[in-house]
């Protein structure tokens, strides 16, 4: 078994685990785990967490965020980060998926477990980050010749980075030597949690928790490989050799050649609103109108104009809260008609709606050949409203709030954070946990999930 990197990407992946991380990146670093850790908090109010939280699993000292409850590592791993994703406010990345739900969520149990700093685990997070993003790249070049091999729908994000991310951040809060790192990694590396059908617009619950087994899998690699477990040095040329032709020549070596001095988790982008981003070009573009003068009654129709993968979610009749926040007609009638989106808008009786469901029928959702080139740099939208009267009012969204580049103040990312909390801990305690959230770098983490425990 080979002890050396089999392929120089490799090399320079081990060499970035102990590398310096700039301040930039760190708080970068900071504001994802604050996201997450908000996210996950709402997202375990949800019933069917919490008849998971009732399961018989395994004891343990690695607490169910949001909750009096504590787990073995391994199975907080997979109730937080099935958690993290439900409410669909995370953290994101405009690659393809949500990168720092699982490094985040996986691995904080490990990181309480073993009494880690608050510098600690954003420091894991943050490298394992820049790993994850780079692998998520390569995959989503791989997304469509799977799905065109296979008669199944192969859908990211639950995959092979959001197992690879909780592996490496755990392992690094265990104190991990470099070797160990090594077999961590290859072992992870070769790991892939993927349904064979992704049920977003169904909005079964185990959508979500396919994310938690995902992490749950990362977690047990790294337990195993500290005890001693070899990962599969021949995988990372077999399985990841292929990607050199599926991208631009020289493009995948680049992307490892430049970790350390080009931070991808500085291009995180973070939600405003709780549903699946690819709703959010066409929201941002309707928030763009003076929309609370117009009557929902006297509009004749919505057309949205997107990239092909926004189209997907043209669904106009969710049944649930997962469906409806994967339905770009449910979400720009549902603002419409009950103004500015919170979590309760997705709740069964706002999907039920009969004014929200009338007004859903009117909007349909088109393919553009423009936002399509652009994509993924750019994830673009408009809107076109015709009211009854024949007069029509249009706006574009190139970008939606919250992407690098036009995003949050601090004062609406720190109050999204503080409403996420405030769902499973109340307003008080929730601006104590943004405030002791926000001072991570200084704190240690058993403290600060101390915050977060219902009252």
């Amino acid at each position: 078994m080979s002890e050396e990197p089999v392929r120089e990407w490799e090399a320079n992946v081990y060499e970035f685990l102990t590398a310096d991380i700039p301040e930039s990146a760190m708080n970068a670093g900071s504001n994802v785990v604050l996201n997450v850790v908000a996210a996950t908090v709402a997202g375990s109010t949800v019933s069917a967490h919490q008849h998971a939280q009732a399961a018989p699993l395994a004891d343990g000292n690695a607490t169910v965020l949001g909750t009096d409850k504590s787990y073995h590592p391994t199975h907080s791993a997979l109730l937080n980060t099935a958690a993290a994703i439900t409410p669909e406010i995370e953290e994101g990345h405009n690659w393809g998926g949500h990168v720092g739900a699982s490094i985040v969520a996986g691995a904080i149990g490990v990181a309480e477990a073993e009494n880690c700093s608050g510098e600690e685990f954003v420091k894991a997070c943050v490298r394992s980050y820049e790993l994850c993003v780079r692998i998520e790249y390569a995959i989503f070049a791989m997304k469509a010749k799977l799905n065109e091999a296979v008669p199944w729908l192969l859908r990211d994000p639950h995959a092979t980075w959001t197992t690879i991310g909780p592996a490496l951040t755990a392992a690094q809060c265990m104190g991990a030597t470099g070797e160990q790192l090594r077999e961590v990694f290859r072992t992870a590396a070769n790991l892939a949690v993927i349904s064979m059908h992704d049920p977003y617009e169904e909005g079964a619950p185990a959508r979500n928790f396919t994310a938690g087994y995902s992490a749950q899998a990362g977690v047990s690699a790294a337990v195993l490989a500290m005890s001693g477990v070899k990962g599969s040095a021949t995988a990372i040329a077999d399985v990841y050799d292929p990607f050199q032709s599926m991208l631009e020549e020289g493009e995948f070596d680049r992307l490892f050649s430049e970790l350390g001095t080009v931070w991808e988790i500085e291009n995180a982008y973070f939600k405003w609103a709780p549903s699946c981003r690819y709703t959010h070009p066409p929201l941002d573009a309707l928030e763009q109108m003076d929309i609370e003068a117009i009557c929902p009654s006297e509009i004749e129709s919505i057309d949205v104009y997107t990239y092909a993968n926004a189209v997907a979610m043209g669904q106009k009749h969710p049944k649930t809260m997962t469906g409806a926040k994967f339905s770009i007609p449910y979400v720009l009638a549902r603002r419409l008609v009950a103004g500015p989106l919170e979590l309760a808008d997705f709740m069964s009786a706002a999907v039920a709606d009969t004014a929200t469901q009338q007004l859903a029928d009117r909007v349909n959702v088109h393919h553009d050949d423009a936002f399509e080139a652009a994509f993924p740099d750019e994830w673009g939208a408009s809107v076109e409203i015709t009211l009854t009267s024949g007069e029509t009012l249009h706006k574009t969204c190139p970008y939606p709030k919250g992407d690098y580049r036009n995003p949050l103040s601090e004062t609406a990312f720190r109050s999204l954070c503080k409403d996420l909390f405030a769902t499973a801990v109340g307003d008080e305690t929730a601006q104590s946990a943004v405030d002791g959230w926000s001072e991570i770098m200084n704190t240690e983490i058993r403290s600060l999930i101390e915050l977060l425990s219902p009252k």
